[in-house]
């Protein structure tokens, strides 16, 4: 499926290059065929997926390329909001979507604690879980765009804006 060197979009990890695919002892089960993953966040690490469980792999695919990222840019003003009130599934929901591996769950995350934090007054602060999500999934969006278009994750968001009239979003 993939390929040794392939950059791929890992769950709530983000952007990993698959550094080898080799048999590994894992648990005592004899040894099984994994992808070794390198994050780009931190190269020291090492994550071994196993080919053959299908759960897992679900969660990684190939890194967008930049027309896919130029999409979703400009359909961020149409994106749907998914406030949930209960904290605890709120909570539930909104971590299932940062492990999905499906960037648009993450604007859906960001544009909807954004609009949350700023709907009642400009003091109103976000919850501490609500807060780490927000984090979490703003690290991961900006990573891969970062990453596919070739600058710094920290420019990425005013490089959005910039795209984006800002009545629009």
């Amino acid at each position: 499926m993939f390929k040794i060197n392939d950059y791929v979009f890992y769950g709530a990890t983000g952007v990993c290059r698959i550094a080898d695919l080799r048999l590994v002892e894992l648990g005592g089960a004899g040894g099984q065929e994994c992808y070794v993953l390198k994050p780009l966040s931190d190269a020291t690490t090492s994550i071994y997926v196993p080919t053959s469980n299908e759960e897992i792999l679900a969660h990684i695919r190939l890194v967008m390329s930049k027309d896919q990222i130029y999409d979703l840019i400009d359909q961020m003003p149409e994106e749907g909001t998914v406030w949930i009130s209960n904290e605890r599934e709120r909570s539930k929901a909104y971590y299932a979507k940062i492990n999905s591996c499906d960037s648009r769950n993450l604007i859906q995350l960001i544009k909807t604690l954004y609009i949350e934090k700023n709907h009642h007054s400009k003091s109103k602060r976000l919850g501490t879980i609500d807060s780490k999500i927000m984090g979490t999934a703003e690290r991961l969006l900006y990573e891969e765009f970062g990453f596919v278009l070739g600058i710094n994750p920290k420019e990425v968001l005013p490089f959005i804006q910039a795209r984006i009239p800002q009545r629009a979003l």
